[in-house]
C-alpha cells in the first residue's frame, strides 16, 4: 500500500504536553482535596505529605519517558483523591449532625436538672444556672455546668426543705460519700424518642457543615422548630426543610464549580501565553470571592482557550516532525514552508535526488488527520514515463516506513488511517514548488528528527 495515504501522528512534544496536563489537574485535585479536609478538620499534615510523596512519585515517570504508565496511574490518583474527599466530608457532616443530637439531648438534661433542683428548692448559682439555661454552647459547655449542678443535689434521705446551716452540715456529713456521676444521672432520666423530622434537619445542617457553608441564617427557625411538641414539627418543618434542601443543593453546585476552576487554573499555568495568564488572573479572583457569579463562564472560557492552544501547539509539532523527517530522507525544506502550508492547506516538497518527483502533504490544521502522497513535479503537457512514475510511487512507500520510524525514534507515533494501492490512482502532477519560492534559498537539510 504505497500510494496516497492518510495517517496520524502524535509528537513526543505533544505527548509531553498531555502529561503535564494530567499532572496539572493532579495537583488541581490534591488543592481541592486539601482545601475540603482541612476546612473540616478531617486530614492530617501526615495525610498531605503522603499525598505530596505521591505525587512526586508520578513526576518522576515523566522524567523516565513512561508516559503511559502516567497517565494510567495519575487518572486513578485524581479519582482516589475526589472519592476520599467526599467521603471525609460525609464523615464531617455526621459528626456535625451527631454533634447537634448530642446537644439537643444535653439541653433536654440540663432542663430536666434545673427542674429537680427547682422541686427540691435548692438555690441555684447565678453563673451555672446561666450556663444551665444557654442556648448556645457545645454539649461538653453543658456537661461541665450540669456536672457542677449536680454537686448541689441534696442526699436522697435529705430533707426537702434545708436551711444553709443544715445544708453546710450534710455536706460535712456526707464528705467522702459517693455521689452519682452525670452519665449515671442521665442515664436515669426519660430518653426522649428520636424525632425523624429533627433527624433530617440535623443532616442537612450536617452537610451545610461540611460543604463549608454557614448554617447561622437557619438558627433561629430551628431553635422554634425544637420548642414545638413532636405532633406537630412534622406539620411546620417542610418549609424549612425545603430551604435547607435548596442550600445544600447550591453549596454541592459551588463546590463542583470551584474544583473545576481549579483544574482549569492548574491547566492554564502550565500555559505561556498573554491570554492564559489573563484568564488564570481571573479565575483567581473569582475562587476568592466564593459569591462570584462568573464561575460557569471562565469555565467555558478556559476550554475554549486551552483546547485551541494544545490544538495549536500539537499541529505546529507535526508539521515540524514530518517536515524534519523529510529533509533527513532528502527532500527539500525551506524556511516559511510550515507558514505555507498553514496558509494554503498543502505544500509539495522536491525529492533532490529525482527532481521530477516529490511528496505532497495535505491537512493538519482543523484536525490531526495527514495526507501524504508522491506526486510528479513538471508540466501538465510533458510525456510522463508510467513506469518509472510507478517505480517512484514505490520507492515512496520504503520512505514513509522509514518516517515512521524517525518518528518513533524521537518519541512519537505515526498510524496509518488508510492507503491505496501504487498504481491505484494517477500520479498526481504539479508545477515545480521552487517557483513559488524563488527569492528563498532552498535547503537540503540532513538533520534527524530530535531526540
Amino acid at each position: 500500500m504505497s500510494g496516497p495515504k492518510a495517517f496520524r501522528i502524535v509528537t513526543r512534544a505533544e505527548i509531553i504536553a498531555i502529561c503535564r496536563r494530567d499532572l496539572a489537574r493532579l495537583d488541581a485535585a490534591i488543592e481541592s482535596w486539601t482545601f475540603a479536609g482541612k476546612r473540616n478538620g478531617t486530614i492530617e499534615q501526615k495525610d498531605i505529605e503522603k499525598v505530596i510523596v505521591r505525587r512526586n512519585e508520578l513526576r518522576r515517570l515523566l522524567d523516565t519517558n513512561r508516559f503511559v504508565e502516567l497517565q494510567k496511574q495519575v487518572a486513578a490518583e485524581i479519582a482516589f483523591l475526589q472519592a476520599d474527599s467526599e467521603r471525609r466530608v460525609e464523615k464531617a457532616a455526621e459528626m456535625t449532625a451527631h454533634s447537634k443530637r448530642d446537644l439537643r439531648r444535653s439541653k433536654a438534661a440540663a432542663e430536666a436538672l434545673v427542674q429537680r433542683l427547682q422541686t427540691l428548692k435548692v438555690e441555684i448559682p447565678l453563673d451555672i444556672r446561666s450556663n444551665l439555661s444557654g442556648s448556645t454552647g457545645s454539649s461538653e459547655h453543658l456537661e461541665a455546668a450540669m456536672a457542677k449542678a449536680l454537686l448541689l443535689l441534696p442526699s436522697q434521705d435529705a430533707p426537702v426543705a434545708t436551711t444553709g446551716r443544715q445544708r453546710e452540715l450534710a455536706a460535712k456529713l456526707g464528705a467522702g460519700e459517693r455521689r452519682d456521676t452525670l452519665q449515671e444521672w442521665i442515664s436515669r432520666q426519660p430518653q426522649e424518642v428520636a424525632d425523624p423530622t429533627l433527624g433530617r434537619v440535623d443532616a442537612f445542617l450536617g452537610e451545610l457543615s461540611g460543604l463549608g457553608i454557614d448554617s447561622g441564617p437557619f438558627s433561629a427557625r430551628v431553635a422554634v422548630l425544637e420548642t414545638e411538641p413532636p405532633a406537630r414539627r412534622s406539620l411546620i418543618a417542610d418549609s424549612l426543610l425545603l430551604d435547607l434542601a435548596a442550600a445544600v443543593k447550591d453549596g454541592r453546585a459551588r463546590a463542583r464549580l470551584a474544583n473545576e476552576l481549579r483544574v482549569r487554573r492548574a491547566e492554564l499555568s502550565v500555559m505561556g501565553s498573554p491570554e492564559a495568564a489573563s484568564l488564570l488572573a481571573e479565575i483567581d479572583k473569582t475562587l476568592a470571592v466564593p459569591s462570584a457569579t462568573n464561575g460557569q463562564e471562565l469555565v467555558k472560557r478556559a476550554d475554549y482557550l486551552i483546547e485551541e492552544e494544545f490544538k495549536a501547539m500539537a499541529a505546529e509539532e507535526r508539521k515540524r516532525a514530518v517536515l524534519e523527517g523529510l529533509a533527513s530522507l532528502g527532500y527539500e525544506v525551506s524556511e516559511g514552508m510550515a507558514t505555507a502550508w498553514v496558509q494554503n492547506g498543502q505544500i509539495v516538497l522536491r525529492k533532490a535526488a529525482n527532481p521530477g518527483y516529490g511528496v505532497e502533504l495535505l491537512g493538519g490544521s482543523k484536525s490531526d488527520l495527514l495526507q501524504v502522497r508522491a506526486v510528479g513535479i513538471g508540466g501538465s503537457a510533458e510525456v510522463r514515463d508510467a513506469s518509472r512514475d510507478r517505480d517512484m510511487e514505490a520507492i515512496w512507500c520504503g520512505e514513509f516506513d522509514r518516517l515512521k520510524s524517525l518518528v518513533a525514534k524521537a518519541g512519537g507515533n505515526v498510524s496509518i488511517e488508510s492507503a491505496r494501492p501504487v498504481g491505484q490512482i494517477p500520479l498526481k502532477i504539479v508545477s515545480d514548488p521552487r517557483a513559488s519560492h524563488e527569492p528563498e534559498v532552498i535547503e537540503r537539510a540532513h538533520r534527524s528528527l530530535p531526540n
